[in-house]
């Protein structure tokens, strides 16, 4: 077997290096520490002696630097948790190094020795970190505060815990962590008295970002306002950034010039050196993209982060107020005035475009089904053929969390009085892990009906296009059907339809209105009565007004902004 020289060269220099670590621990222990210093060095490292402290200071920042003071505390809370966790969770795992109070027998460690992994040290990682956003907002105070830092990593090698190598390499991943968050966090409050509308003279915008990453009913909500969009900068390039799962929606839109798919929600299950490379990948896509302009129509905090990551001097957010994580605010310069939730969602969207200088607001909902999923969906009405002899009525039962759900019993009796009544087709669709729900639901059916197959995002809508009404609660499929141009009739409970209903005339809602209507829990502490209250016959009545008098669709249309290949 040969010899490979190289390995054998670097495992020499990790020895000597070993044994030089060793040899600064030991003269440590045999020159400096004596019984008054180590109470000392202990009782610094309390952190509950830097609580009271802390919080004055925090607060003095805050009274005598105003805004500045708060982005300050903000940076450095994201910077510190960010390097903590880059520390924890990825870099400790890896390189998976002892602590020397558990290895050398000679050290006495003056505090409990963590069973924790040693390299880097965490500590080290956090005060510098610390010390690095300090600095680079007070710049007169950086020579004390990076001393005090320096202190507090000494004390992690007198206390026999780290290794002087664990130590350095926290200091330099702190420091490289929290310059790059310093580098993208924002230094302006609110830019929009000063700058908008940026449709204007004097502005030319020519790269923008849209940042809406999920769920399907949000990404729908969003399409009128990219139309509105690309009509008040019709020459700019306009790129979305959307989550994989619903970047179908977004297929063939003749508004955008791009898509970038993301993923973090897989980033965020499997965190691993493949994953931090994606994650490098698409940082390196995005930002190499050089966009005039971001918007972020989502309110996120990983929204507002992906806006800022992509380096666009003018980035566009909700008032702290309309966002759904208000942390969002501190990634974005130009903040839109508050609306609230008294106008649906689709209007609170093109609020921020219309902030921008646009005059007149679409409401169409532009969506393309391509050509080889018509294909499937006629081969699925071409294999049952009785399907297309009447109107076909959708019963859609999933929904995103279960205080939205209607009970499957109730929807099998709605179904059947469908079909028998309303001389209609029931087809009952279904999405992902949803399954074993939809077979409960045919089991429990009396009447002839159908169970659409296993389907992508594309198939579905070809699929709903060719039925002549949706039923089912609030979930994303109601509104893509709505962007198709189907009339529904959907069963609202804990979400408010005024915000998050269907839009447009087409559309009917049933809702129950109680005390804790509109709580938007996903679980209900109760027995979910604003769901309960729905009866059968309600909701078939509502069905048989919708389809009075209607015929039987034409299996593809192009209607009320709908566009359909």
């Amino acid at each position: 077997m040969p010899i490979d020289l190289e390995t054998i060269e670097t495992q020499h220099k990790l020895d000597l290096l070993m044994e030089f670590e060793i040899a600064v621990l030991y003269w440590i222990k045999q020159n400096l520490q004596f019984s008054t210093l180590d109470s000392f060095v202990v009782a610094v490292n309390d952190k509950r002696v830097y609580l009271l402290p802390g919080l004055v200071a925090a607060g003095a920042l805050i009274y005598l630097k105003k805004t500045n003071g708060l982005y300050y505390l903000l940076t450095t809370a994201v910077a510190v948790l960010l390097t903590d966790f880059l520390v924890h969770e990825v870099l400790k795992p890896i390189f998976a190094r002892t602590r020397p109070c558990h290895d050398l027998e000679f050290l006495r460690p003056l505090i409990y020795c963590s069973n924790s992994y040693s390299f880097p040290s965490s500590q080290a990682a956090n005060l510098f970190a610390f010390a690095t956003i300090t600095a680079c907002y007070f710049r007169r105070a950086a020579v004390p505060v990076f001393l005090f830092a320096l202190g507090g990593c000494i004390s992690k090698l007198y206390q026999g815990v780290h290794y002087p190598a664990d130590v350095v390499a926290g200091m330099i991943v702190g420091t490289v962590m929290a310059f790059s968050i310093y580098k993208f966090a924002p230094k302006n409050w609110n830019l929009a008295a000063e700058v908008l509308p940026l449709n204007g003279p004097g502005w030319n915008i020519r790269r923008i970002l849209l940042v809406r990453l999920s769920s399907l009913g949000d990404v729908v909500h969003t399409l009128p306002a990219l139309r509105t969009l690309r009509q008040t900068f019709p020459n700019a390039h306009i790129t979305w950034v959307v989550e994989e799962k619903f970047s179908d929606v977004l297929d063939g839109n003749p508004d955008l010039d791009e898509v970038l798919v993301v993923r973090t929600r897989e980033w965020r299950k499997n965190l691993t050196p493949a994953t931090l490379r994606e994650m490098r990948s698409f940082y390196r896509e995005l930002r190499g993209r050089n966009f005039d302009l971001a918007i972020d129509i989502q309110g996120l905090i990983k929204t507002g982060v992906l806006a800022a990551l992509s380096g666009a001097p003018l980035r566009v957010g909700f008032d702290r107020t309309d966002c759904r994580e208000q942390w969002n605010a501190l990634f974005t310069n130009i903040k839109v005035p508050a609306v609230g939730r008294t106008i649906h969602v689709v209007e609170k969207n093109l609020s921020m475009i219309r902030a921008l200088g646009a005059r007149d607001l679409s409401q169409e909902f532009v969506v393309r089904i391509p050509e080889a999923a018509q294909d499937q969906a006629q081969e699925f009405f071409d294999r049952n053929p009785d399907l297309g002899t009447r109107p076909v009525v959708v019963l859609h039962s999933g929904v995103g969390y279960k205080t939205k759900q209607w009970d499957l019993d109730r929807f099998a009796q709605l179904g059947d009085r469908i079909h028998n009544e309303l001389d209609a087709n029931i087809l009952l669709t279904w999405g992902p892990g949803e399954k074993d729900k939809v077979d409960r639901l045919a089991s429990h059916m009396k009447q002839p009906h159908w169970v659409a197959p296993p389907s992508s995002l594309h198939q579905s809508m070809a699929l709903f296009d060719r039925a002549s009404l949706f039923v089912g609660g609030d979930t994303g499929t109601l509104h893509l059907c709505v962007a198709l141009g189907i009339p529904t009739v959907s069963l609202f409970g804990p979400t408010d339809p005024v915000y998050n209903g269907p839009y447009g005339s087409l559309h009917k809602v049933i809702v129950k209105k109680l005390h804790c209507s509109f709580c938007y829990k996903r679980t209900c502490p109760t027995h979910n009565e604003c769901m309960e209250g729905i009866s059968v016959d309600e909701v078939f009545e509502t069905v048989r007004a919708c389809m009075n008098g209607r015929s039987h669709p034409e299996p593809s249309r192009s209607q009320n902004g709908i566009q359909v290949d």
